[in-house]
């Protein structure tokens, strides 16, 4: 943006669009800020327009993992929270969101709230959501996002990425037969090494809603007779297809 008197870049921001010349000194409106396009961004699939731009103008493009995305959540949710009441952070928000600032939720859910929502339901969306923010538009578009983080670069941080659990022992799975009302946490560990071939991965209810208790019990009933995790397949296949 130039001054719209002589040219000038060199701009000083003012309330709201009033910008101010340091040049000549004229004070002027600028043109509302329309958001450049993103589309292509090899970011797209994991994170919102908004975001991207953001990223970019910080040249923070490092490697899409664990710890760069809650750190890149965080500010960004901390630059939304300031825009409220900081015009300059107002300003810049308005060049970088196609939402204005003041649609935009005040405290979102937080990056490892996402994750975990995810973790405990076996990454199922429809699950994910119900359990962290039912109805909520911004929760299920944060969900998406990181979903598609798990299903891709993020890989490494699932569960099923997790080292694999020593197999269960049989007397314990037949234990689990029929699934008790509650677990202990002697039962639990049995239950994801039978199940997933982890020490720890979703929640229980989380299990019991994704696939319910019919086929979790015959999964238990072919881990005991071939040792096979049709689950933890299941879950894979799904990531896989996104």
């Amino acid at each position: 943006m130039r001054c719209v008197q002589c040219g000038d870049p060199y701009l000083a921001r003012l309330r709201g669009r009033r910008r101010s010349c340091r040049s000549c000194g004229a004070v002027f409106l600028a043109a509302p800020a329309v958001p450049r396009p993103v589309d292509g961004d090899p970011l797209g699939p994991y994170l919102p327009a908004r975001m991207i731009r953001w990223i970019h103008d910080n040249d923070d493009e490092r490697p899409l993992d664990r710890d760069t995305l809650t750190r890149w959540y965080r500010e960004f949710d901390a630059l939304v929270a300031r825009a409220r009441t900081d015009d300059t952070a107002a300003g810049l928000l308005a060049e970088l969101s196609e939402i204005p600032a003041g649609d935009l939720p005040a405290k979102p859910a937080a990056f490892p709230q996402v994750c975990a929502a995810l973790h405990a339901t076996c990454y199922d969306l429809r699950l994910a959501e119900a359990r962290l923010a039912p109805g909520d538009p911004w929760a299920a578009e944060r969900l998406a996002h990181v979903r598609a983080w798990f299903a891709g670069p993020g890989r490494a941080a699932t569960w099923l990425a997790a080292p694999q659990a020593a197999p269960p022992d049989p007397e314990s799975v037949e234990r689990l037969l029929p699934l008790p009302e509650r677990f202990e946490s002697g039962p639990l560990r049995t239950l994801f090494s039978a199940l997933f071939q982890v020490e720890r991965g979703p929640s229980p209810t989380g299990v019991l809603d994704r696939f319910g208790a019919e086929r979790v019990e015959a999964a238990l009933r072919a881990h005991l007779r071939d040792g096979s995790h049709p689950l933890r397949e299941q879950v894979t296949a799904d990531l896989d297809a996104r």
